[in-house]
């Protein structure tokens, strides 16, 4: 439940956008696109005379700062956009976390800033950004975008239909939670990779008597790594749609399928199959595990199985492993494959035209292309029919750091493929293999009303301090498993169900007004 999480599923941006696409306007779609202008000496020719260039403009555009990938003024990214919409890009980078807010209280804004959903919901209704509703008709490409993907448009629309902000696209696969083990330890000692949680559990056993300075399944997010466990139980931990009863909102720690994934990790914890440090377990301690052949089934965000296996010794490789099935028909990995990160327009730029046009060409299927492979002979040849980086580019990274491709605000939507043609076929593998088992819906909620989000706030607040402490006890056995009907009791003594209905108005309002 971080504050990022709570993510719009509104669906209104759809009628908005068909709306915008009957007005009178025609369907202008801004000087990116205009029709061509005709030359009076070929007026009888029936030549026309080629496309006029769009207008010269130059955008302030405010964005993070990355250490791996600083920002550089010549990066080629920003070239090629000046080449492809006559924009000039000028990138500014925040100094701190106060640097958005400082921003917009300065009276002097930049025309573009890269935000989060929760920032834009909150600055966007206090008049800080531009409502995008309103423009779809001068962004097709845009449109178009949000039309294919509703998923998205539904993140980030305000319960009024406002939209704020527009999500970033393409590239969320990276923020996959799945889970990999050690395949040369595995086929050393002829184990099967587990199917299910009591195969986990028994692989987990021979494992530790292989190695009983081991810990063999390891994690390292503390209490929060349950709601990548909940999906191999059929259920996200907080309130979710509920994919077996589309349209209603579902409480999961209240069903069965969660008390036995609790049962499940006390087990493993009182025969220290986990580390007994769980709770407070860091990056470093996890690392230092996976590398010293101390843990050999874990789940992590995906991209960390070839982080560590450029750091491991010795023959010593880590592989995806399908999510073993704890309750119900099938297992899942939470479905995650979207980004949290999107572009906001300044309401009192003075250069909206060409703020809209920059945002429809990074949208657009031109944009996506250039924006994530660059152009030929400056970034790629082609070999064989398929396009392949040139020899400097070697990693992902480097076409960050080198091109600024798939920086902040640099793209809309995004072509992995680009960033997967510079990966091993191991890490490949695991991105083909991991889509096959995302679960039905999000982990996220629907915006709330302010007066819905002060009736409850109180609640959730303590809802999830109660949630939190009490399934830690449960998991290391402080508290028996017996008092567990004690425990879903006081859930709702606290007030879980008027949380429940809350959202289950939420999303309702969605639902009707994408009918």
């Amino acid at each position: 439940m971080k504050r990022k999480k709570k993510i719009s599923v509104i669906g209104a941006i759809i009628i908005a956008s068909m709306l915008a696409g009957c007005s009178n306007s025609g369907g202008t779609t801004g000087n990116n696109t205009e029709a061509p202008s005709v030359s009076p000496n070929k007026e009888n020719t029936g030549e026309s005379a080629a496309p006029s260039a769009p207008p010269e403009a130059k955008l302030r555009l405010l964005t993070d700062f990355k250490d791996i990938y600083p920002p550089k003024p010549d990066w080629a990214v920003w070239k090629w956009v000046k080449e492809e919409t006559n924009i000039a890009i000028e990138q500014e980078t925040w100094t701190g976390p106060e640097s958005l807010a400082l921003a917009i209280a300065s009276g002097d804004m930049p025309d573009l800033f890269t935000v989060f959903p929760y920032d834009a919901q909150k600055y966007g209704p206090q008049g800080a950004f531009l409502d995008l509703s309103k423009h779809l008709d001068q962004m097709p490409s845009v449109k178009k975008f949000l039309e294919a993907k509703p998923e998205v448009a539904q993140r980030m629309t305000s319960p009024g239909g406002e939209m704020y902000h527009v999500l970033n696209d393409g590239l969320g696969a990276g923020n996959l939670m799945v889970w990999f083990y050690r395949d040369d330890i595995f086929a050393k000692h002829n184990l099967q990779v587990p199917t299910t949680w009591d195969e986990v559990y028994e692989t987990a056993k021979k494992l530790k008597e292989l190695y009983p300075d081991s810990y063999p399944f390891s994690f390292r997010h503390g209490v929060g790594t349950l709601r990548s466990f909940g999906p191999q139980f059929g259920i996200y931990p907080y309130m979710h749609e509920d994919p077996a009863a589309p349209g209603k909102i579902k409480y999961g720690a209240t069903d069965p399928g969660f008390k036995v994934m609790v049962e499940y990790l006390n087990k493993f914890y009182q025969e220290k199959l986990i580390p007994q440090d769980w709770l407070s377990m860091d990056y470093k301690a996890w690392t230092q595990q996976v590398a010293t052949d101390k843990t050999f089934m874990t789940i992590q965000y995906i991209g960390q199985i070839e982080i560590m296996n450029s750091q491991l010794q010795n023959g010593a490789h880590l592989k995806f492993m399908p999510p073993p099935l704890g309750y119900g028909d099938k297992a899942y990995i939470p479905k995650a494959d979207y980004e949290d990160y999107g572009i906001a327009v300044s309401s009192k730029t003075k250069n909206l035209d060409a703020a809209l046009r920059y945002l429809d060409f990074i949208y657009s299927d031109k944009g996506k292309d250039i924006l994530s492979w660059g152009k030929e002979g400056e970034t790629y040849a082609i070999e064989n029919g398929k396009r392949k980086f040139l020899p400097q580019f070697k990693e992902p990274n480097d076409l960050r750091k080198e091109l600024g491709i798939f920086t902040s605000a640099a793209y809309g939507f995004a072509d992995i493929e680009a960033s997967l043609s510079l990966s091993n076929e191991n890490e490949k593998y695991s991105f083909q293999e991991a889509m096959k088992y995302q679960f039905p819906t999000m982990s996220v909620t629907p915006v709330l009303t302010d007066e819905e989000r002060n009736a409850i706030m109180a609640i959730e607040e303590q809802l999830t301090k109660y949630y939190e402490s009490s399934v830690a006890k449960f998991i290391i056995g402080e508290t028996p498993m017996t008092q567990w009907d004690s425990f879903l009791e006081e859930l709702n003594k606290i007030g879980a169900q008027k949380v429940i209905d809350t959202y289950q108005v939420a999303l309702d309002r969605l639902k009707q007004n994408i009918k």
